[in-house]
């Protein structure tokens, strides 16, 4: 260890001295300071804040020279972010007061470079001066890899922020959407459920509950038991197959509950994975379908009763059978000349009826051709012959479920036909053709022909049973030579209906023109009427037409006379009123036995007083 004024250095006495008495002192230990400087440990001491030794591993560290070490306060080599902290503790030590052994902080080099070290202390007293004895070595690369690691650790933790707030973001979004797709698939008026792969519900919206009128919870524990059976074939090869299926008809049973029929479409739900885990089932009750289709199709009633123009009498005691008629579900038979307006009385029963709500559906029996006539009223399921429709196709008695299906020219329905309508008619069901499932229906059947049928049952045209099952309610149309006080009505009717001018102008028609008009004998009926009015209408724009100007055969009918016609019109009516008073024995008669003899219920039913049922109980000699 070299003495100061060996160096050549002249420091401040007080330094000179405290280097002089700590050198004196360790005098003696030369090895020990000859291992000093050979120490790779970073060495130096100091007394009143001077230092006034610093060994070889901290003068090459630091770049400094003794002489310029000597000269140094304890904390001028320390950066000037740790200068404060090294004061401090330094201070502390050296006044004997408590202070932490070991410190990391960072030191500058004479070039400027930062060097980080870990020092330890110690504190000797000699001659009553406080000698502070710092020891230390480098932990620069130990610090650069803790800072490399902190650094990864806070981009680590600032990606796991970033990539968190990410995910909460993204699971809001989810949240939003589910709640959105649950409020879209809770309000829409279809009925759906989510099944798993093993075939077990997991969801059903409300629709569906009410349905089924069922809660959530029962339908999944209904299903799973049995007790709540769906023809689920579809489903089960959408599972299988992974494909989805549009608008196939399927059944759900439910112990002691008639069978509900729907239209089901559905799709899987995969996984990330690309495998089914899941799938969607959309229920729409067939009965809404054939509603939706009627309504497009025009399958309503748009008559009521208020609509038929008369003042015929024979035709207010037929409007009055119709009406009575209206009131039972029984099957009608409406007979008829063509174009007397069968179906116009068929649209004023079905809406005066209970089943008013439902689809009126009319066929026309003789414009099908035979061999289509059965797909048309029973339907076909789909592969039931060439050209059959993928899915199958109902036929009319499914689209008037819960309504009225008017079959017009009934007399011209095939004969093999006719044994599946009795059948059909009798077992209250029926099967589409080429399928096996059975279908219940309840549909009201009104029936019209312009033939004789009983004259079609004699000659084996049409059959005997299935002639008494339609045949419940007789309904006679009279012809307009019948009803000849409706001819000017309806025609006044028909040309206001096209120019409402003609209001002004129909009295004025010439008497011979009116003549002419009662005298014919209208073989088109109200329909050649309605025909002559919109000749009429469209050319003579001057109000104004003349004998001459009806169609040939007019002129004709003037020498004739009708007293004939008159006869029939009162022999009809005649009919009329004894068919009426029958039809209204058998209705009290019917109504009785339903309400087991309770009058006051018959007497809301026929919309009459209890004084006036008893009455006719009397009248018509019925027994209670």
């Amino acid at each position: 260890m070299k003495d100061l004024h060996q160096t050549g250095v002249q420091p401040k006495e007080k330094t000179i001295e405290n280097h002089q008495l700590f050198y004196k002192t360790y005098r003696d230990l030369q090895p020990f300071f000859n291992f000093i400087e050979i120490s790779p440990i970073y060495m130096h001491v100091y007394c009143n804040d001077q230092i006034v030794y610093a060994n070889k591993a901290e003068i090459d560290r630091l770049g400094y020279s003794l002489e310029e070490m000597l000269k140094m306060k304890f904390w001028d080599p320390v950066h000037p972010d740790y200068v404060d902290l090294v004061r401090q503790i330094g201070k502390s030590r050296q006044l004997g007061m408590s202070a932490p052994r070991r410190t990391e902080f960072k030191v500058l080099t004479k070039s400027g470079k930062e060097v980080w070290v870990d020092i330890f202390t110690s504190v000797e007293t000699i001659q009553g001066q406080n000698f502070v004895l710092v020891g230390g070595y480098d932990i620069t690369d130990r610090m650069k890899v803790q800072d490399e690691l902190q650094n990864a650790r806070d981009e680590l933790e600032q990606r796991v922020l970033q990539r968190t707030a990410e995910l909460q973001q993204s699971n809001e979004a989810l949240t939003l959407q589910q709640q959105m797709l649950l409020g879209i698939v809770s309000n829409i008026s279809d009925g759906v459920i989510i099944i798993n792969r093993q075939g077990d519900i997991e969801f059903c919206n409300p629709t569906m509950e009410n349905l089924l009128n069922l809660e959530q919870d029962d339908i999944i524990e209904s299903f799973r038991s049995g007790k709540l059976a769906i023809d689920d074939t579809s489903i089960k090869k959408m599972l299988e197959k992974q494909t989805a299926f549009q608008e196939e008809e399927t059944v759900i049973s439910f112990a002691g509950r008639k069978e509900m029929r729907f239209l089901i479409s559905g799709t899987p739900i995969k996984d990330h994975e690309g495998s089914i885990s899941k799938g969607v089932v959309v229920f729409r009750p067939l009965a809404e379908v054939h509603r939706l289709v009627n309504r497009i199709s025009g399958a309503v009633a748009r008559f009521r009763f208020k609509d038929i123009i008369t003042c015929s009498a024979i035709v207010e005691d037929t409007i009055q059978i119709a009406k009575m008629a209206s009131k039972s579900m029984s099957n009608i038979m409406i007979e008829g000349e063509s174009g007397t307006g069968k179906e116009l009385f068929a649209q004023a029963i079905h809406n005066q009826s209970s089943l008013a709500n439902g689809p009126f559906i009319a066929v026309n029996c003789g414009a099908i051709p035979r061999e289509l006539i059965g797909s048309e009223l029973f339907g076909y399921v789909e592969g039931a012959f060439t050209g059959a429709r993928k899915g199958g196709n109902p036929g009319k008695f499914e689209l008037a479920e819960g309504g009225t299906l008017f079959l017009d020219e009934i007399g011209d329905m095939p004969i093999e036909q006719q044994v599946t309508l009795l059948r059909v008619l009798q077992e209250k069901q029926l099967t589409r053709i080429g399928g096996s499932k059975v279908i219940p229906i309840n549909v009201r059947i009104i029936c019209a022909t312009n033939r004789n049928l009983y004259t079609e049952v004699q000659n084996g045209r049409f059959r005997q049973d299935l002639f008494y099952r339609l045949n419940v309610i007789n309904l006679r149309i009279p012809p307009l030579r019948e009803r000849k006080s409706d001819i000017m009505l309806l025609l006044k009717y028909f040309l206001t209906q096209m120019d409402g001018a003609w209001s002004n102008y129909f009295d004025q028609i010439e008497l011979s023109v009116r003549e002419a008009l009662m005298a014919y004998d209208w073989p088109g009926n109200v329909r050649e009427l309605q025909n002559l009015a919109e000749k009429i209408a469209y050319t003579h724009n001057n109000y104004q037409f003349r004998l001459k100007d009806l169609p040939s055969g007019f002129e004709a009918t003037l020498s004739e006379n009708s007293p004939a016609a008159s006869i029939s019109d009162l022999d009809a009516r005649s009919d009329m009123k004894s068919q009426l008073t029958d039809l209204e024995s058998k209705q009290i008669s019917f109504l009785l036995q339903k309400y087991h003899g309770n009058v006051k219920k018959v007497a809301e039913e026929t919309g009459v007083s209890r004084r006036t049922i008893y009455r006719k109980i009397k009248k018509y000699q019925i027994e209670l």
